[in-house]
């Protein structure tokens, strides 16, 4: 089988955000099974022009081959004569869709993966034909979409290397990923400002914008217990430093990627309720309604990093060990639904 992983986004390096982080590491796992895969994505506009033909770079530098262009509609044909997929996985979002239509005419089938359940990017016509199907990156995910298009996907849970993320787990700050309004950047100041004596760390996210990040930078210099950090591919230097993850999320989170990586080294998060995240945290987590008073969120804080630290951490650890988030079970998972899907015996679409 021939797997392509498909989007005109931008990929690793220039993009690390969840998804592309959970493709990189799916690849190399699939590539370790035996199975012929490679990546085609989209550049950053500050790429230089493309040559005569349309790709801009083919490289194998993360360990499979990844080909950019600057022009993905452009380039995607070309793509597909040269690299011959079975299976275009892509993400189910409507800039995606061009893409899906140009492998389906050169007889590629196409399997969407849904990490966002805003109804703006998957709240799509699906024309349901047997070249095509849903995958979902949650049971949350999965019942989100059963309940607006009426599909009950399979589930493949975003793929963490424990090796790529596992500390000593014994640090003193409160850690935050991707400081954003949507993420609840709000709640981390305020209770960075009432607990001045505890260190704070938020890391910012691939797409930053200048003027987002001066605003963060003037109000952690207000503070003065605040760190910012600039977007970083090796997360291990910020789980080091936690304690207690935060992420209190006013966006309805498909998985939650960060909780389950911190949870590797036991590190304990606290976490609004919304989406995906009372299944990703478990019982390695608390849960606050993003609309309580901060009150709520210190008094959790304050226990989480004191009384029941050591019974939260050990629950983190015993979460991330769960069968089902075990790389080698996430990728016979897939194949298993993928060859079905390539059989053509597929019935989920």
């Amino acid at each position: 089988m021939r797997l392509l992983f498909a989007s005109p986004f931008p990929y690793w390096p220039d993009n690390t955000s969840g998804r592309e982080t959970s493709a990189h590491a799916l690849t190399l796992r699939l590539q370790a099974r035996g199975i012929d895969v490679a990546v085609f994505a989209g550049t950053l506009k500050t790429a230089p022009a493309e040559p005569a033909r349309p790709f801009i770079t083919r490289d194998e530098t993360l360990g499979y081959p990844v080909l950019r262009a600057r022009e993905p509609l452009l380039a995607y044909n070309d793509v597909l004569a040269e690299f011959r997929p079975d299976i275009a996985i892509l993400p189910f979002h409507e800039p995606v869709m061009p893409l899906v239509a140009l492998g389906l005419g050169a007889g590629v089938k196409a399997a969407l993966l849904v990490t966002s359940v805003d109804p703006r990017s998957v709240g799509l016509n699906l024309i349901q034909r047997p070249e095509i199907m849903l995958l979902a990156c949650s049971p949350f995910t999965a019942r989100r979409i059963e309940a607006l298009h009426g599909i009950r996907p399979p589930v493949t849970l975003p793929l963490v290397e424990p090796a790529d993320y596992r500390v000593p787990g014994n640090g003193d700050a409160v850690l935050m990923v991707n400081p954003t309004l949507m993420k609840g950047v709000e709640i981390f100041f305020r209770l960075a400002e009432a607990r001045p004596q505890i260190p704070f760390i938020a890391v910012e996210s691939w797409d930053i914008t200048d003027e987002w990040r001066m605003i963060l930078a003037n109000r952690a210099r207000a503070l003065g217990n605040v760190e910012l950090w600039s977007p970083v591919a090796d997360m291990r230097p910020a789980y080091a430093r936690a304690r207690l993850v935060l992420m209190p999320s006013f966006h309805e989170e498909t998985y939650g990627r960060v909780v389950a990586e911190a949870q590797v080294s036991g590190i304990p998060a606290l976490c609004s309720d919304r989406g995906a995240l009372l299944e990703t945290g478990g019982q390695g987590a608390r849960y606050i309604d993003v609309d309580a008073p901060i009150d709520w969120w210190l008094s959790a804080l304050d226990e989480m990093l004191g009384p029941l630290h050591r019974s939260c951490s050990i629950a983190a650890r015993l979460e991330a060990e769960r069968p089902e988030r075990r790389p080698e079970a996430i990728v016979e998972d897939l194949l298993k639904v993928l060859e079905t899907f390539r059989a053509g015996t597929n019935t989920i679409c």
